[in-house]
């Protein structure tokens, strides 16, 4: 499943060209009952409440790692049960505080789609695996290989990643734990088809605008981090990200809280 390629449908712009939405999600950080309470806001509640907003839509979803908070198996059962019947695929990437078995588990029923390419609109979207075995970010040579691998399988497509550690220093206490075996995927963002990363993990909204490519920060549909040298939380309500990518080549993001 690694190598295979999901499609989404995409929505005709009335002027020739198509665009695909999607909608990020990130660090969720569920426990296993649905009243929890983690950094004194409900997990379950600030999710569901997406989801609802989310649901008439019918949109894919990227949920980029840290679904879970107590690494409890009836915090995945309680995902599961919130998006059984979503009327679109869903996607699952795993972070530092996530069970890789429990995940894979999960993965294998509806909605969940185990490909990590998809087709949208003319572009890519790879969905990277950065889970080691600390809060840092891991990047194996096999990955970067495999990463090798779809860009020459693809090399006039324009590509952007999704994943949960990030790549480049944002200035806060969680840049101890950001992605650390970088060099070969900075070498490989610098490609002229690749124009940039998405992520989870620090429960911030930004953009930091490279020469060749752009990193982006999903807010936390938990709570959010401060920008300071140690860690304090934030609760501003749920939070997300909606992606539209088009088949002129150019993509937009907003930050949306519900």
């Amino acid at each position: 499943m690694q190598d295979a390629i999901a499609t989404l449908t995409a929505q005709s712009l009335g002027d020739g060209r198509q665009q695909v939405t999607l909608w990020q999600i990130t660090d969720c950080h569920l426990l296993g009952q649905r009243d929890a309470v983690y950094q004194r806001v409900q997990p379950y509640q600030h999710l569901a409440r997406i989801l609802a907003a989310l649901r008439p839509q019918a949109v894919p979803l990227i949920f980029t790692g840290d679904l879970t908070e107590d690494h409890s198996i009836a915090s995945y059962q309680l995902l599961q049960q919130l998006l059984a019947d979503w009327p679109a695929p869903v996607f699952l990437l795993p972070g530092n505080h996530d069970e890789r078995q429990a995940l894979e588990q999960l993965s294998a029923q509806t909605p969940f789609m185990q490909t990590r390419r998809i087709s949208a609109a003319g572009w890519q979207l790879w969905l990277l695996d950065s889970k080691g075995e600390t809060p840092a970010g891991a990047f194996p040579s096999e990955r970067l290989t495999q990463l090798r691998r779809w860009q020459a399988q693809s090399q006039d497509v324009p590509v952007f990643w999704f994943c949960h550690h990030h790549l480049l220093p944002i200035g806060s206490f969680i840049d101890r734990f950001d992605q650390q075996d970088k060099s070969g995927l900075l070498a490989l963002l610098a490609q002229p088809q690749m124009r940039g990363l998405a992520h989870g993990h620090c429960h911030h909204a930004y953009a930091l605008h490279q020469a060749d490519f752009v990193q982006v920060g999903c807010p936390a549909s938990s709570v959010q981090f401060l920008q300071t040298p140690d860690w304090q939380t934030l609760d501003a309500g749920p939070q997300a990200c909606r992606w539209q990518f088009c088949s002129d080549g150019s993509f937009r993001f907003d930050f949306v809280r519900f």
